[in-house]
């Protein structure tokens, strides 16, 4: 009978080989599971960041929206009787303390030199304030050149928008905010009670000038309406989802839709 001699040195070969080539899918294998976590976990915290600052530029820009500005492209251009308005709202909305301001028989008393230092921190210095009275949509902060104050009348104001930033860009020293404007009388309720907050009227493009202490805004302009997936992915909460109506008392409980803002506490 023919016997077949069988090659066991090649077997034993292939063997020797087996084991490491294994191993050595394994750790790859292992790395790519790991890069995938790591990866994951970096998209959740940039999504967090984002998240984060997204509320942080709907709280600064409330005060900004809420009366519908005129559009500027640079401050020169804006209406300096609006940037003044928008600096006393910002005060107002502000975790104030019931003492930190007088009052007298046409209501809180805010003195000059807070609103423009308030002026200063939305607007930088590229322009001066101009102090005057303002008048607004069912109410006026008359300003006495006098006393250089303001006095902030017992009104209660629907704010005409409320902000929903939807995307944010970084350009050098600049951050380019896309914003939802969202009408402040078009909320509604879901069947489980909650508030749900309308597509936004229109959309405008802020434009933020970064310094030592954080940004200001610089720019107010017309743009058109993001792709859906933008708007999508942006974080849906607004201001006006997670603070109460404007008072000149701490905020201590949330709001269930856009409130009506009170010019000072009652």
């Amino acid at each position: 009978m023919m016997m077949v001699k069988t090659n066991t040195k090649h077997k034993k070969g292939a063997r020797r080989w087996a084991f490491p080539l294994g191993l050595a899918i394994a750790v790859l294998a292992v790395i790519g599971a790991v890069t995938v976590i790591v990866a994951g976990v970096t998209a959740i915290r940039q999504a967090v960041e984002n998240s984060r600052n997204y509320d942080e530029y709907n709280t600064l820009l409330t005060p900004v929206v809420m009366n519908d500005p005129d559009a500027f492209d640079d401050l020169t251009q804006a209406d300096p009787e609006q940037l003044i308005d928008i600096s006393i709202w910002s005060i107002l909305r502000s975790d104030l303390s019931p003492d930190q301001y007088t009052y007298d028989d046409n209501g809180m008393v805010i003195p000059e030199a807070d609103v423009t230092a308030e002026f200063r921190r939305l607007f930088g210095t590229e322009v001066e304030p101009q102090h005057a009275t303002v008048e607004g949509y069912g109410y006026t902060f008359a300003y006495d050149a006098t006393r250089q104050t303001y006095s902030i009348p017992l009104t209660g104001v629907v704010p005409t928008y409320t902000p929903r930033v939807v995307n944010a860009e970084e350009r050098g020293d600049t951050i380019i905010l896309t914003v939802g404007y969202i009408g402040g009388d078009q909320w509604a309720q879901d069947a489980e009670g909650n508030m749900v907050a309308p597509e936004p009227d229109k959309y405008m493009r802020v434009t933020l000038r970064v310094r030592e202490d954080g940004y200001y805004i610089s720019a107010l302009q017309n743009t058109s309406a993001p792709e859906t997936a933008t708007t999508a992915a942006a974080p849906q909460t607004t201001a006006a989802e997670t603070t109460t109506a404007v008072t000149t008392v701490p905020v201590t409980e949330a709001a269930t839709a856009a409130p009506e803002t009170t010019a000072a506490a009652q």
